[in-house]
């Protein structure tokens, strides 16, 4: 059996989505995978489980689901924390070793989820290194690219993690970066001693929302189109001049919710005209029954929230400044941009696959 540690230096790099991506690529090749992640830092409930909400997630897009209870062992939940704090937690490396013992029964490769940094998980000594060892696997560090920069994260992971680091692939490059990642930073790190494998792009896809979500993070009132909840929202605009205006400015993006005020007729009638998933209505102001009637029959969710715009869209902020896998395709389309932008095979079989 082999075993692959996706990690990342920062959060937020995208080490779930090449999970899932990788995970997606060797079931297609005919390859029996399973999932593991040490250390859960999203604490959720699931079917009378307590495991990570993202584990979870993963877990139940194999084949054949690894045990609920073995797929992610050591969860950072609040009481946990206290306890580490007050030396009332034992050594949590056997229930590691059994639980992975448990999860990788019968597979031929698994996916093993690593901490967002080098160092997380210290504490438990589940830190990179550490957990790598003790489950005898090499690492793929995933590092999201934010423009031209040096990547001193990645050297610096270099020298702590040695041999058991394979290599790297960048993620969420835009369009204007791929010169900047083909021409300078992969073939930099490749002369420092870092296999790079390629890049995966940004895709609005996959950092969409749903409206459903949106509902949930603003407390908004659903006043039509309950129905289209599952829609993604890809991008949100604001809403704050004229009608006529309004109209050439909402055409330029696809796949939006708007948030105007919700004495804006004229604004969310506009907002109808074009490609819009949802209108977030500020101000606890219901909209006319023109308004409503029209958004009715186009099918798009009237959301009215009591907030100001300046909260609102710094709550929409919040909510869409992270990649989100689950959602309807998502597993999918990360598969084929991994596929587009990472020399798989060559990856693969750096691992041994």
């Amino acid at each position: 059996m082999k075993a692959i540690v996706v990690s990342s230096t920062m959060p937020f790099s995208g080490k779930s989505g090449v999970c899932i991506a990788l995970i997606k690529e060797l079931e297609a090749r005919g390859r029996d995978v399973g999932y593991f992640k040490p250390y859960g830092t999203m604490p959720a409930l699931v079917d009378g489980v307590e495991t990570d909400q993202d584990a979870a997630y993963v877990n139940r897009l194999l084949q054949r689901p690894g045990p609920a209870d073995a797929v992610c062992p050591v969860i950072r939940t609040r009481s946990f924390m206290e306890d580490v704090l007050a030396g009332r937690v034992d050594d949590v490396l056997p229930k590691v070793r059994d639980a992975y013992s448990r999860a990788s029964a019968g597979r031929d490769v698994v996916i093993i989820e690593g901490p967002s940094d080098v160092s997380q998980g210290m504490t438990v000594g589940l830190a990179l290194c550490e957990s790598a060892s003790l489950l005898d696997a090499r690492i793929l560090l995933v590092e999201k690219f934010a423009g031209l920069h040096l990547p001193d994260a990645l050297l610096n992971a270099r020298d702590c993690l040695g041999p058991r680091l394979v290599g790297a692939v960048y993620n969420h490059v835009r369009e204007s970066d791929r010169p900047t990642v083909l021409d300078h930073a992969g073939p930099y790190l490749e002369r420092m001693g870092v296999r790079f494998f390629g890049s995966l792009p940004a895709d609005p896809m996959l950092s969409s929302v749903t409206v459903g979500e949106i509902v949930d993070a603003l407390g908004a009132s659903i006043l039509t189109a309950e129905e289209h909840l599952d829609e993604n929202v890809e991008t949100f605009m604001v809403g704050a001049m004229g009608q006529e205006k309004a109209l050439r400015f909402f055409r330029r993006k696809a796949h939006k919710a708007v948030i105007t005020g919700g004495d804006r007729p004229d604004v969310q009638l506009a907002a109808l005209e074009t490609s819009t998933r949802a209108i977030i209505l500020t101000g606890n102001i219901p909209p006319s029954s023109i308004v409503l009637a029209r958004a009715d029959q186009l099918g798009v969710p009237m959301l009215m929230v009591d907030m100001d715009t300046l909260t609102a869209v710094e709550r929409m902020e919040a909510l869409m400044g992270r990649v989100r896998l689950h959602g309807p395709g998502k597993a999918d389309r990360i598969r084929d941009i991994f596929v587009e932008g990472v020399r798989v095979d060559e990856l693969l079989a750096a691992f041994g696959v």
